[in-house]
């Protein structure tokens, strides 16, 4: 049967301080990574401007639909140019539903990846 040493316990205490420390750093992060979230997405979800789709055409140009008011447009973004191509009508626009696959559960999400092994 062995005894612990006074320097063994001091060491010990150490690690479990630090640990506790660790953690709570952590927990911190955390919680201000979420306020900072949900206060940048209150900031920009103004309503009127609305990014609808992008897609690249190149390593650092895109084509982008948005929505300013209720006018849609298209536009190509270049690292430091935007520049408007047309308008685009709403009724040509084909929106896809995403808010199914959104709602997925995780459970039905691995079962559709192992259908699609199965495959």
């Amino acid at each position: 049967m062995t005894i612990l040493t006074t320097a063994a316990y001091n060491g010990i205490t150490q690690f479990i301080t630090v640990l506790i420390l660790f953690i709570l750093v952590l927990g911190v992060t955390w919680a201000v990574t979420k306020w900072l979230a949900g206060y940048q997405k209150g900031r920009w979800s103004g309503g009127n401007i609305e990014m609808l789709e992008s897609i690249r055409i190149a390593s650092d140009k895109y084509v982008q639909i948005i929505r300013v008011g209720n006018k849609y447009l298209a536009v190509a973004v270049a690292k430091d140019t935007v520049t408007f191509l047309t308008e685009v009508d709403e009724s040509a626009l084909m929106r896809r539903d995403d808010t199914a696959e959104a709602k997925m559960s995780f459970q039905e999400l691995l079962e559709k990846v192992r259908e699609k092994k199965k495959e």
